[in-house]
């Protein structure tokens, strides 16, 4: 093989490609073959602008937000897109502390400083939770009526840095992507006036596709769903991840998340 031979990018043909529209709703289509990323760039898009009349929300609304997973994430335009949703929260894994490490995260902590990140108070899962104090859960009394009304920021970690030792911990590896709304009322317990946030899930992006540029070089395939046991089955995932999450650069390199359960004082709680 001559040099410029092996100098020249290596590809295949656009045969592979094969986007085709999948259930009964119109609007979700499934992508295979290349620049499948795409197919959730241009699927949050179309919910953002609610081009499916379905996708209105039900009730007052706060504003479209999103629920997530992947390896990881710098592609530049899913970034974007990512910035014009009122609230998301998406959980990969930790990188090293190295130079290329630190780099990668540089653009994603500029995104969780940009954006607000999803309130904590959202998802009733993780009402018994609380950020730690000390390192320790926090601990209340029964006179204590503890709610944390905080955010997670957009981008979280999860699990262990990798040691060098020819280690493969487990990492968050589910390319997800859960779309609806965060909706309120004011009308809490016993008609007292309260601030009432929910997540109401419409659907569900699921692919091989990392969130990154170099996917859209690769023969991957994703898919938009809204068949109800995959988005329910989606949501408790990833709140479950969402709840044992990390910041973007944790300070511990072993899995320990920031949200632990409430510890309640039965000394105070006897009558």
């Amino acid at each position: 093989m001559t040099q410029g031979a092996q100098g020249r990018r290596r590809l295949l043909p656009n045969e592979f490609e094969d986007p085709f529209a999948v259930g009964p709703e119109p609007g979700n289509n499934a992508f295979f073959g290349f620049n499948v990323l795409q197919g959730l760039v241009d699927g949050i898009d179309d919910f953002l602008n609610e081009r499916q009349t379905r996708w209105r929300p039900r009730a007052k609304l706060r504003g479209p937000a999103l629920l997530g997973s992947s390896v990881w994430i710098e592609d530049g335009e899913l970034i974007d897109k990512i910035s014009d949703l009122y609230a998301a929260c998406i959980v990969v894994k930790k990188q090293s502390r190295k130079p290329n490490g630190v780099a990668k995260q540089a653009r994603l902590a500029v995104l969780n400083k940009q954006t607000p990140g999803m309130p904590v108070h959202a998802f009733s899962a993780l009402s018994g939770l609380a950020p730690k104090a000390d390192d320790m859960s926090v601990t209340v009394s029964r006179h204590d009526t503890y709610r944390d009304k905080g955010s997670i920021p957009t981008i979280r970690t999860l699990g262990f840095r990798l040691s060098g030792n020819n280690d493969s911990p487990p990492i968050p590896h589910a390319k997800l992507a859960l779309l609806g709304h965060l909706w309120w009322h004011d009308e809490g317990a016993l008609d007292h006036a309260e601030d009432i946030v929910g997540f109401d899930a419409r659907r569900l992006w699921i692919s091989s596709a990392n969130f990154t540029s170099s996917s859209r070089h690769n023969m991957e395939f994703g898919y938009w769903t809204e068949d109800p046991a995959l988005i329910q089955g989606a949501e408790r995932f990833l709140v479950k991840l969402m709840g044992s999450s990390e910041a973007l650069d944790p300070g511990s390199d072993l899995f320990d998340p920031e949200l632990l359960e409430l510890q309640f004082d039965a000394d105070a709680m006897r009558p």
